[in-house]
């Protein structure tokens, strides 16, 4: 990608959005339309996006897209929560993989480029380097964890819920992962998961 192309990409937004989050902290973001309003401007309309794989968790919708621009080709996580009635009904899961395939792009836009302002001194998403989305979902942030011994479906789902029950976003959740194990959410053991998952409730008593 030329120097011009990736000057416009990373131009700073100035139509920054934000949103209540956890703990009373506001949580800034671009909307969608922008981010690819911007990929048009700068790419002239020359990229691509497609969802490669698809899981419906319980309580989730998780996607991986990959975003293409010449040869440049980003890939991405995105999820959303599953919408339901306060009977339990699903409301729509259609809408659900739209908003999930939105955040995939927009953190496959990251990675490009785009948007980083909204990071700071945090690191960007990390481009999955295992494009398989089954449970647990392997997003290549650490490698090196033995499959056998990473967190059931059971404990994922768990984890998901607590977060639901406490207005958690999953960004947020690997957050708090990474900050008490090193590592997201999806990526952790099942004796970690554990305590993360009594970690949670400790915090929601």
């Amino acid at each position: 990608m030329d120097q011009e192309k990736l000057r416009l990409l990373t131009r700073p937004f100035a139509d920054i959005k934000s949103r209540p989050g956890r703990n009373g902290q506001s949580i800034q973001y671009i909307e969608a339309h922008s981010i690819v309003q911007r990929l048009n401007d700068a790419l002239a309309g020359d990229w691509s996006f497609r969802v490669l794989e698809r899981e419906i968790l319980d309580g989730e919708v998780i996607v991986l897209g990959e975003l293409r621009a010449g040869d440049v080709v980003k890939q991405a996580f995105g999820g959303s929560e599953v919408t339901k009635t306060r009977d339990g009904k699903i409301v729509s899961l259609a809408d659900d993989l739209k908003s999930a395939a939105t955040d995939s792009l927009k953190k496959a836009a990251t990675l490009m480029g785009v948007a980083l302002q909204l990071y700071g001194a945090e690191e960007p998403p990390v481009t999955p380097s295992v494009p398989r989305l089954v449970p647990p979902v392997q997003d290549g942030d650490e490698p090196d964890v033995p499959s056998n011994n990473r967190l059931t479906r059971k404990q994922a789902d768990f984890i998901a819920r607590l977060a639901r029950e406490r207005g958690m976003a999953k960004g947020e959740v690997d957050a708090l992962a990474r900050e008490r194990h090193g590592k997201s959410s999806n990526f952790l053991t099942v004796g970690e998961a554990s305590a993360f998952i009594k970690q949670l409730q400790q915090d929601a008593a």
